[in-house]
C-alpha cells in the first residue's frame, strides 16, 4: 500500500543518515504535497512510523525523528552462577554521596533543572501553606499526610495501577523507603538478591546495613528467576531488591510476564521483594508501565518510588506500599523521624491534584524520548564501531559497552578533563563490566553538552585497546 511505501522510504533515509535523529519531520500537508498523496494517506504513514518507533509526536509541535529499540545493538549481561557475597562499607565509601551531589550533567542520573516546573511548584507550596494555617505547627502524621496519600492514590489509579491511600507510607525519598523496607524484612547478616548490574547507591546502602548480596544475571530476557528461586529454596536469600521499570544503569524494563512471574514467586514462597521503581513515570512512551506490585496478591512486594527523578530531588518525598510489612515499616518511621515535612507534603499534593504534574510528565516523556535518541546518534558517530549502547525504554541514563576499554584509566582521564561519568565496576560486586560505563542523558543536547560528549568519546577511543 502507498502509505507503507512512503514509511519504508522514510525509514531508509533515517538509517542512511539523510534524516537525522531528533530533527523535526516536515508537516503532513507539506509531505502529502511532496509525495502527491492525500492527507489521509500521509497521516496513515506517519501513524505507522510512530507505531514502529521511527518518529515521536510532540504535542502542539509536530513529529520528530526517533529510532526503535529493535534497530540498535545493545550491551549484554553475561550469564554466571550467582553466590552469596559479603560487602564492605569501605568499598563503597562516599559512592552514594558522589551519585547524589551536584555533579556534572553526564554523571548524576538527573533531568536538567530548567526542564522542571519551578514556578508552578512554588505557587503550589505558597498556596498550600496559606491554606494549612495552624495545622503547620502540629507534628505530622506518621504514615504521611492524608491528603498527599489520597492524591497519590488517585494519580496512580488513573494509570491502571489502583492503590489505596491507607496502604501508602510516605518517606524521605525513595532510598529512605528502601532502607525502611530492608529493615522491616531483613536483619544484619542476611543476604539480599539483587540484579546485576545494580545501582551503586543500593550497593552502598546494603553494605552500610551489613547485608550480604546475591547478584543475579539480568539479560535482555530479564532477571534470572530460576537462580532466584534456587537461592530461596536453599535458604540463601532472605529478600530481593530489584528495579523492574527503566532500571539504572541499563534503562531496560522487565516484561509484564516477568513482573507477574516475580510477584508469583514472592507469593509462592512468602518471600519479600522490594521493588525500587523511582523511574517508573519516566517512560519513553505515552503510558506508564505497571509494576510487579500490580500482580502481588499476598502483599509480599514492597513497592517504593518518589518524585526525586520526575520533579524535585530537593523535596525528599517518597513512598512505599509495604503490604504485609506495613506495621513494621510504620514503627520504624515513627521512631526514626517522627513523620515528614508537612508543608512540602501538602505542596506536592496540591501540585499533583491540579493536574500540573501529569502535564509535566507528558512533556518530560516526549523530551526524554527525543533527547536520548540524539545522545545515541552522536555516540554512534563518535565511538568505535563495535561499541554497544543501551536502548532504554525509560529513565535518563545510557549504558555503554566498548570492548577493550580500560575503564579505570578512562575515569582518571575524564576527571582530569572535568568530565563526570560512572564506570561499570561501580555497579557490581563481581569482576564484571570492566569495559562499560554509564552516562546521563537528562540534559538537553546543546553546544556545551555536545562538546563534553565529543571529548568523552575522544578519551574512550584513546583508552580502548585496538
Amino acid at each position: 500500500m502507498r502509505y507503507k511505501e512512503i514509511a519504508e522510504h522514510i525509514i531508509q533515509d533515517i538509517r542512511s543518515s539523510k534524516l537525522h535523529i531528533g530533527a523535526k519531520m516536515p508537516s503532513l500537508r507539506h509531505m502529502a504535497k511532496l509525495q502527491n498523496v492525500s492527507m489521509t494517506t500521509m497521516l496513515n504513514s506517519y501513524h505507522l512510523l510512530e507505531e514502529l518507533g521511527w518518529i515521536v509526536a510532540k504535542p502542539q509541535s509536530g513529529f520528530y525523528i526517533s529510532r526503535p529499540l529493535s534497530d540498535q545493538s545493545t550491551p549484554e549481561t553475561p550469564q554466571f552462577q550467582s553466590q552469596i557475597k559479603s560487602l564492605s562499607a569501605n568499598d563503597y565509601s562516599g559512592s552514594c554521596y558522589q551519585e547524589f551531589r551536584q555533579s556534572g550533567p553526564l554523571g548524576i542520573s538527573r533531568i536538567a533543572p530548567e526542564l522542571m516546573p519551578t514556578l508552578m511548584l512554588q505557587r503550589s507550596l505558597k498556596r498550600s501553606i496559606s491554606n494549612f494555617a495552624e495545622a503547620l505547627h502540629e507534628y505530622p502524621e506518621t504514615q504521611g499526610n492524608q491528603r498527599l496519600r489520597e492524591v497519590l492514590s488517585r494519580h496512580f489509579s488513573s494509570h491502571g495501577f489502583p492503590i489505596l491511600a491507607n496502604d501508602l507510607v510516605i518517606t524521605n525519598g525513595c532510598i529512605n523507603a528502601i532502607q525502611f523496607a530492608l529493615e522491616a524484612t531483613t536483619k544484619p547478616g542476611d543476604s539480599v538478591a539483587i540484579s546485576s548490574p545494580c545501582f551503586s547507591g543500593l550497593l552502598e546502602l546494603l553494605a552500610l546495613m551489613d547485608r550480604k548480596v546475591i547478584e543475579l544475571p539480568c539479560t535482555s530476557e530479564g532477571i534470572d528467576l530460576t537462580q532466584l528461586e534456587k537461592h530461596i529454596l536453599q535458604g540463601n536469600a532472605q529478600a530481593g531488591l530489584f528495579s523492574t521499570s527503566h532500571m539504572n544503569p541499563q534503562g531496560m524494563s522487565l516484561s509484564q510476564e516477568q513482573k507477574q512471574a516475580l510477584a508469583e514467586l514472592a507469593n509462592k514462597h512468602q518471600f519479600p521483594v522490594i521493588e525500587d521503581d523511582v523511574y517508573i513515570e519516566l517512560s519513553h512512551s505515552k503510558n506508564m508501565p505497571l509494576p510487579a506490585k500490580y500482580w502481588d496478591k499476598g502483599g509480599y512486594i514492597l513497592w517504593c518510588s518518589s518524585v526525586s527523578k520526575t520533579l524535585s530531588p530537593g523535596f525528599r518525598v517518597g513512598w512505599c506500599i509495604p503490604g504485609i510489612y506495613k506495621d513494621a515499616m510504620i514503627k520504624r518511621v515513627a521512631v526514626s523521624q517522627l513523620g515528614l515535612n508537612t508543608p512540602v507534603q501538602v505542596g506536592l499534593a496540591d501540585f499533583i491534584n491540579t493536574g500540573q504534574y501529569q502535564q509535566h510528565l507528558n512533556k518530560l516523556r516526549t523530551f526524554l524520548t527525543l533527547n536520548v535518541q540524539e545522545y545515541i546518534a552522536l555516540l554512534r558517530q563518535q565511538l568505535p564501531e563495535n561499541a554497544a549502547i543501551s536502548s532504554p525504554q525509560g529513565g535518563t541514563v545510557l549504558w555503554l559497552q566498548i570492548p577493550g576499554l580500560h575503564c579505570k584509566k578512562l575515569q582518571k582521564a575524564a576527571q582530569e578533563n572535568d568530565l563526570d561519568i560512572r564506570i561499570g565496576a561501580s555497579f557490581t560486586t563481581l569482576s564484571l563490566y570492566q569495559d562499560c560505563l554509564r552516562i546521563n542523558a537528562g540534559w538537553p543536547l546543546d553546544d556545551k553538552i555536545r562538546e563534553k560528549l565529543n571529548k568523552l568519546c575522544e578519551l574512550i577511543r584513546n583508552h580502548t585497546a585496538c
